[in-house]
């Protein structure tokens, strides 16, 4: 009877932390991030009866039961959309890292993440994310003309200037991870064009005057370029056919300027080795530099010789590439090839940042007015050995213990470190908990609680009837 009675006293205390464990989860139903926890039990043997004259038997005698632990449930939380680019949600698996109180790093789901005054990106409690930096920002010094250029209302801080545009930024190893500071202003300089492609088709149809006299086909295009100083240039080309014709293929002239437009009033009367009146517009500019050459083609249209030297933009060398020798990916020169002119160029004008972006491969995305992306930084993405074996820190944040081993980060054979999991933008991952499981396990827990009592009471009346007996 005895045992009976503390039987049921174990079980209603296991059973009361089973409802704590279900009422908890259900109040953190709407907790960005939360992760729910089932409770586990544990019986109790302790004691064994034998019966003295007949075969050896035994018979266990149960001392109740004990809460044992809680299960933390890793299952996907629903997402939500929002309209903040910094509310972040990781799909799969995978921990945030945070540098909170007293530079200790913390681990969790919950996205929500925001710029402070001091420009670094934060959770809601302040807590500093934490990211592999870019390394491709530099302080700089601006003119206020160029100040008033960006967009943010914010109190400017330390203006910086992009070193060089990034695609991606490589995660780097665990213990390199810092917080990211996001700078109001931020430039990206101009860059010349070095480089150019250009690819167009020259018709060498023969042309005729009155007189039937062979004519010689010319062609002209133009495109735009960057100077060193971020101003626009032009790349002018007159293509002129050789005349008579070549009976295999055709050879063509070809005169390459850089162009300036003159600000000043366009001269009437110039120096034509200053100044270059453009046919497709008739306005007057002024040459930065001019070259001469030779295209030669193939009998199908193909480039089969080019004799044009690197031009200099404003005395940086400039290579122009009209395609490869027995291509057709450049120029050509054919009556049947339908080809519209096209160029692409390695340069670019100043940009003023507009806004931040993110990726799905967790890069921070500094987007500028002049069509640039550049990413600054990629966030971290914590796993572990044994999730269930995290410490409940505080609210959503979790420790790493013995039983979870030292964070790390996923590796490729060749040991470049990468994410493991998908970062989506303007998104939060709500909590995990099911209001249906979670309700019915608040009633089973809340039932099994009631039973272990009426055992108490039960016990309870045995133990006073069997006292009433002696009396």
């Amino acid at each position: 009877m005895n045992a009976s009675f503390y039987n049921g006293v174990l079980g209603v205390k296991a059973h009361q932390f089973g409802l704590d464990v279900w009422a908890n989860n259900i109040a953190n139903i709407n907790t960005i991030g939360f992760k729910s926890y089932t409770p586990e039990f544990a019986s109790i043997f302790a004691t064994t009866l034998q019966e003295a004259y007949f075969e050896p038997t035994s018979n266990d005698k149960g001392l109740g039961t004990r809460a044992q632990t809680t299960a933390l449930n890793l299952s996907q939380g629903v997402f939500q959309t929002t309209d903040r680019i910094f509310d972040l949600a990781i799909e799969n698996e995978g921990w945030f890292g945070v540098l909170g109180q007293n530079q200790a790093t913390v681990y969790t789901r919950a996205g929500e993440f925001s710029v402070d005054k001091a420009g670094y990106l934060v959770d809601k409690n302040g807590y500093y994310l934490l990211a592999t930096s870019g390394n491709n920002l530099t302080p700089t010094t601006l003119s206020q003309d160029k100040l008033a250029q960006f967009a943010s209302n914010v109190q400017a801080l330390q203006p910086f200037a992009l070193k060089s545009i990034l695609s991606d930024v490589a995660l780097g190893n665990v213990g390199d991870q810092t917080k990211v500071q996001l700078p109001d202003y931020l430039y990206l300089p101009p860059q010349a064009t070095t480089s150019i492609a250009y690819s167009a088709n020259l018709d060498p149809t023969m042309m005729y005057d009155k007189a039937s006299n062979e004519i010689a086909n010319t062609e002209h295009f133009s495109t735009y370029i960057i100077a060193p100083d971020g101003s626009k240039n032009m790349l002018d080309l007159t293509f002129v056919k050789k005349i008579p014709q070549a009976t295999q293929g055709s050879i063509w002239d070809v005169k390459a300027y850089i162009l300036s437009y003159d600000k000043n009033d366009a001269p009437t009367t110039y120096d034509p080795t200053l100044y270059y009146k453009n046919p497709s517009d008739n306005k007057v500019y002024k040459i930065i530099d001019a070259k001469e050459g030779v295209l030669s083609f193939g009998n199908a249209g193909e480039l089969a010789g080019n004799t044009l030297p690197s031009l200099l933009n404003h005395g940086l060398a400039m290579n122009l590439d009209l395609g490869e020798v027995g291509s057709f990916n450049g120029m050509s020169a054919s009556a049947s090839i339908n080809k519209t002119p096209s160029s692409a160029h390695n340069g670019y004008t100043e940009g003023f940042l507009r806004s931040y972006g993110m990726d799905a491969y967790g890069n921070i995305i500094a987007q500028f007015d002049n069509g640039k992306n550049s990413a600054i930084a990629k966030l971290a993405v914590y796993h572990f050995q044994n999730d269930q074996g995290l410490m409940h820190a505080s609210s959503t944040y979790f420790s790493p213990s013995s039983n979870s081993g030292n964070p790390i980060f996923y590796t490729k054979n060749d040991g470049q470190t990468f994410l493991g999991s998908r970062i989506h933008s303007s998104a939060l991952e709500g909590s995990n908990v099911s209001m249906a499981t979670a309700l019915t396990e608040l009633i089973v827990m809340q039932k099994a609680f009631d039973a272990n009592a009426k055992s108490i009471t039960t016990s309870d009346q045995l133990i006073q009837n069997a006292i009433n007996m002696k009396k």
